[in-house]
């Protein structure tokens, strides 16, 4: 992506995003081997449910969440409009504009430009907000700017949980968040409001984007910018090593999630369950910007998470974990979540029992039963 010094301005050159599609006929092939496995392993398949790994960032390109459809998807559609405007009345900035402003795939450029000015028209979409997105992050390098990347992440993928927890109702599922998505688990579970996470998000990463841009020799803004750029793109390729915590004084107060979830620090963490809202205070105060980083090596499904799906854009490092694969699933799409919950996860689902009668029940009635004869 970065390249040298001439060709900077070129980091987010154009590329065609790709969005994956897969068949419900692979996925039911995919249900069957697994159920196979688990024949040959001498386990039920109903053993554990299935988990939605949820690393700490959805996306690492601008623009894919509109490019995956998850803004045609009308019941998550309405949880997003709703959290953007909560945040625009917070920050001044629209998380829409900032998420498409260096769209590098620009057959979206037209869906992009019709949807800011229905929502503009609608009222629904502030114009000040919108220039104030153009003025602050109008720079190539300003889309791996800390703070707004941990809003703009905890808007979509908050938004994505309660999407996927509300087509899953039926499904047994459990959610494992690792490292700054610990604030969307929250919101989506109902621990902190969506207010207070923007807040705390805001206070996180101003403090982590001052403390990386005062570390740097460079004197230009545009030296700066870069520099944190190049930082902040290599520890999400898990090429480099940033540790920065969290301050107390900046995190929410959080009361009991009222779905239960595992949280891991970083992907190679060991997962600690949260249910209490003690559990949730001190799992925010291990919260490190290193959480952004992946690994080199694909981790192996635990017993405890034989089947996994991951909540991720195709071109985030993680995706490459998902391919080919038959108990990790790549969570791009609404279409793909769908297929997930109906063919996969539906695999943990109890199976119905008949209802047991009373004998002694059943044999009275059967002797009221009249039998004539032709």
């Amino acid at each position: 992506m970065i390249v040298g010094t001439q060709k900077q301005p070129l980091a987010w050159k154009s590329c065609t995003y790709p969005v994956p599609t897969p068949t419900r006929s692979g996925l039911r092939w995919k249900a069957s081997m697994l159920r196979t496995l688990h024949r040959w392993n001498g386990m039920p398949v109903s053993a554990h449910p299935s988990t939605i790994m949820v690393p700490a960032l959805y996306n690492v390109m601008p623009a894919e969440s509109v490019a995956l459809g998850w803004l045609n998807e009308i019941d998550a559609l309405h949880t997003l409009r709703q959290r953007m405007n909560a945040a625009a009345k917070i920050t001044g900035w629209d998380v829409f504009t900032f998420h498409t402003l260096h769209n590098a795939d620009h057959f979206f450029d037209t869906t992009i430009a019709a949807v800011r000015e229905t929502w503009v028209k609608e009222g629904t979409l502030s114009p000040a907000a919108v220039q104030e997105s153009q003025r602050r992050f109008g720079k190539p390098y300003d889309y791996h700017r800390i703070h707004p990347r941990l809003i703009e992440n905890l808007v979509f993928q908050s938004s994505l949980m309660d999407w996927v927890s509300g087509h899953a109702s039926d499904s047994p599922l459990r959610f494992h968040v690792i490292g700054t998505a610990l604030l969307s688990a929250l919101v989506s579970t109902g621990s902190i409001a969506f207010e207070a996470a923007v807040e705390s998000a805001m206070k996180i990463g101003s403090r982590w984007d001052a403390s990386l841009r005062g570390s740097t020799k460079a004197k230009t803004e545009d030296e700066i910018g870069w520099n944190e750029f190049r930082q902040i793109r290599g520890l999400m390729e898990g090429g480099s090593s940033l540790s920065m915590t969290v301050f107390r004084q900046d995190l929410p107060a959080p009361d009991a999630p009222a779905r239960p979830f595992w949280y891991s620090a970083t992907v190679t963490s060991e997962p600690t369950l949260i249910t209490t809202a003690q559990e949730a205070v001190n799992a925010l105060e291990t919260m490190n910007l290193n959480s952004w980083s992946s690994v080199p090596q694909s981790p192996a499904a635990s017993v405890e998470e034989p089947i996994r799906g991951w909540l991720v854009s195709p071109m985030h490092p993680m995706a490459r974990f998902c391919k080919w694969s038959v108990s990790n699933y790549l969570l791009a799409t609404p279409a793909s979540v769908t297929l997930f919950l109906d063919h996969i996860a539906s695999l943990g689902r109890r199976p119905m029992l008949a209802p047991t009668v009373d004998p002694i029940q059943n044999r009275f009635r059967l002797s009221r039963i009249k039998v004539t004869g032709p």
